[in-house]
């Protein structure tokens, strides 16, 4: 039960502008909404870097069927690349990710053939890569992406017709990232991560 959660959550978890091919066969669409298609941006649009392992918990589900799951990710995010390993509390690996921008392959032995890496590429890329870019690039197929900062926080929303689609909270020390809340109110799902450095 614990790995089809696992499964279920992480084909949603984690979705320069002139450079994106918006018929590039390479990918497939990410669906923000029901109808509204996104293509994964190129790496180029990724603001700073990640390297580091992040504790993620995360929960799926609405109401008495919500569950709830921990596991650790190791992350390496730039300009050239996104990568992930996905690790288990005994730090063995359960699978990773790879994402270039001109490939992308999800190696996992128990991942069903239908899950799609670029949902976690777009989730990743709508937490942390220039806002500018997603906003310009949601924009062309109807959500809206806002951005607001207050104090030690950045809160990134996603909407579409006046309704909220997702919640991304960033809070900062010292201009360093520090912990990542993702909220996805329509597919019904979390995650937080702790740990993440510039």
């Amino acid at each position: 039960m614990k790995r089809f959660l696992i499964l279920a959550f992480l084909s949603l978890f984690f979705a320069s502008c002139a450079s994106v091919n918006r018929e590039d066969k390479r990918f497939a669409p990410v669906y923000v909404t029901n109808t509204s298609k996104f293509m994964v941006l190129p790496t180029s649009s990724m603001v700073g870097s990640v390297d580091s392992v992040e504790q993620m918990r995360a929960t799926f589900g609405k109401g008495d069927k919500k569950e709830a799951f921990e596991c650790q990710v190791y992350v390496i995010s730039d300009s050239s690349q996104l990568a992930m390993t996905i690790l288990s509390e005994f730090g063995t690996t359960l699978g990773s990710l790879f994402y270039d921008g001109n490939s992308v392959d999800l190696d996992c032995a128990f991942f069903p053939s239908q899950l799609k890496a670029e949902y976690i590429v777009a989730d990743f890329q709508f937490c942390l890569y220039d806002e500018n870019v997603i906003k310009s690039e949601l924009a062309k197929i109807g959500v809206d992406f806002n951005v607001e900062h207050s104090g030690d926080e950045e809160i990134r929303t996603l909407s579409s017709k006046g309704k909220l689609i997702s919640k991304i909270t960033k809070t900062y020390n010292q201009e360093k990232l520090q912990a990542l809340k993702y909220e996805n109110f329509l597919r019904g799902y979390t995650y937080n991560l702790s740990g993440i450095q510039d």
